[in-house]
């Protein structure tokens, strides 16, 4: 069995500061810090935290003002939150520290751009995903969010005025293949909006650590038979990973932890890559690699694994 093991594996840049943050705010802090729901997308990691002090907020703002924060630390986490949700966190006392993403505040800045520029804000993407809650936040909800094609044409149906000038920008961890479907279901599938439109404006917000991800999967399931995603099940861009190579038609499993696989999930697989999410620490990566290599020699793990 040949098992490889992808180049971008490993947290992201954005995550590894998110965390950089929250040790760094957990050992100075001589009262409660707390994260604005899970600070990433892992449940392992968030629990890892959790042993050292690190407190969960709920995300709903009616929730918060429920809850005793004078003094106390909240980190915002690398996707972001809405400015109002600042506010009122700063309203109750709490203490921000910062965490968001770098390139999720390029795409907070690119929306607000935009809809200040006078477009017609289009965000693909996941209108759940709290990194697009921040977005449209920080535009006062002036924003369509859509996903697939289909929406798109719903949206224009509805429409009782023209639209002259749309804006374009990305969940930054968007699968690319839905951000190329939905610009040519843009220009192909709603041609009554095109015939409208004057202007069209596209701000790249797609993150360029997700792309390598994303280009890298694709490359690897080509060339397997099998290939294990190792993330969060709540992780977007794993999720995102899985997909992409599941449309090669590669056997692809998606798992958070070793001790998922089996002999028979692996089957007579002799080529598997293992790809990580960006939320995913390369620890988990590593364990899962000694589980393949494990389950390759029936039970004992090679000795240079």
């Amino acid at each position: 069995m040949e098992i490889k093991i992808a180049r971008y594996v490993g947290f992201c840049p954005g995550v590894r500061r998110a965390l950089r943050l929250a040790d760094e705010a957990l050992a100075s802090a001589e009262g409660k810090v707390f994260s604005l729901g899970p600070i990433i997308h892992n449940p392992r990691v968030v629990e890892e935290l959790r042993g050292k002090g690190l407190e969960i907020l709920p995300e709903e703002e009616h929730a918060l003002r429920e809850i005793p924060l004078k003094g106390a630390l909240v980190i915002v986490r690398s996707h972001g939150i809405p400015p109002s949700t600042a506010r009122l966190l700063q309203e109750r006392g709490a203490l921000l520290v910062d965490a968001t993403c770098p390139t999720v505040k390029k795409a907070q800045r690119a929306a607000m751009r935009l809809v200040g520029e006078g477009y017609r804000l289009f965000v693909i993407g996941d209108a759940k995903h709290p990194e697009v809650v921040a977005i449209l936040g920080h535009v006062g909800g002036n924003a369509e969010v859509i996903k697939d094609t289909q929406e798109l044409k719903e949206w224009w149906r509805v429409r009782a005025e023209k639209v002259r000038k749309v804006g374009l920008i990305a969940q930054t961890t968007v699968d690319l293949l839905m951000f190329r479907s939905l610009l040519d279901g843009l220009i192909n599938d709603v041609p009554e909006l095109m015939r409208e439109l004057g202007e069209m404006k596209l701000i790249n917000t797609l993150c360029r650590n997700t792309l390598a991800r994303q280009t890298e999967a694709l490359k690897a399931a080509f060339e397997s038979d099998l290939v294990v995603v190792v993330g969060g099940r709540n992780s977007s861009n794993t999720e995102f990973l899985r997909k992409i190579c599941a449309t090669t038609g590669t056997r692809t499993l998606k798992v958070e932890c070793a001790e998922e696989l089996t002999a028979d999930s692996i089957g007579e697989a002799s080529r598997i890559a293992v790809l990580g999410g960006a939320s995913t620490p390369a620890s988990s990566i590593d364990e899962v690699y000694r589980k393949l290599a494990e389950l390759s020699t029936g039970g004992s793990a090679p000795a240079d694994a």
